[in-house]
C-alpha cells in the first residue's frame, strides 16, 4: 500500500483551490464523482509531491453518524487489489463505512473501500483500474 492522496473537506472549494495554487500546487482535475445517486464536486490538486482531494461533502459522508468537521478528513491507500487488505483491516478491528464500488470520473476509473480504523481515522482503500492522472515524481 501506498498514499495516493488526502482527502480535506473546506466550506469554499474555490478559495481553497485559490490558496493551494498561490502555494504552488495545482489543480489537475475539477471532477464530479458520482456516488450513491448523489453528485459531488471533488478537485484533484497536487500539492507538493501527494494529490489532495478536496470537496464541500466526502461521498462517504452521508453514511456516518455525524458530519465531518472542515480539514484533513482521510487517506487514500493505493492497493493492487481491494478484497485482501479490506479484510485484513475489517479483521483488524476496522468497521466499513461503505462496501466496495466501482467509480468514475476525470481521475479515472477506481475500485474503492471506505473504512475506519478503530482510533477513528477514516481512510479509503483504491484500485486504479483505468488512470487518467500525471503520475507525480
Amino acid at each position: 500500500m501506498k498514499i495516493w492522496t488526502i482527502g480535506a473537506k473546506v466550506a469554499d472549494l474555490d478559495a481553497e483551490i485559490a490558496f493551494i495554487e498561490a502555494m504552488g500546487g495545482s489543480l489537475i482535475v475539477d471532477d464530479r464523482i458520482a456516488y450513491e445517486g448523489q453528485v459531488h464536486r471533488i478537485p484533484l490538486l497536487k500539492w507538493g509531491d501527494k494529490y489532495l482531494h478536496l470537496g464541500r461533502q466526502m461521498v462517504y459522508e452521508g453514511k456516518l453518524a455525524a458530519p465531518l468537521q472542515n480539514g484533513l478528513c482521510h487517506v487514500v491507500f493505493q492497493v493492487a487489489e481491494i478484497e485482501e487488505p479490506r479484510r485484513r483491516a475489517l479483521r483488524a478491528g476496522a468497521s466499513e463505512i461503505a462496501p466496495p464500488s466501482r467509480v468514475e470520473a476525470g481521475f479515472g476509473i477506481r475500485d474503492v473501500a471506505f473504512l475506519r480504523s478503530p482510533g477513528g481515522t477514516l481512510f479509503e482503500l483504491v484500485r486504479i483500474v483505468e488512470d487518467r492522472v500525471p503520475a507525480l515524481p
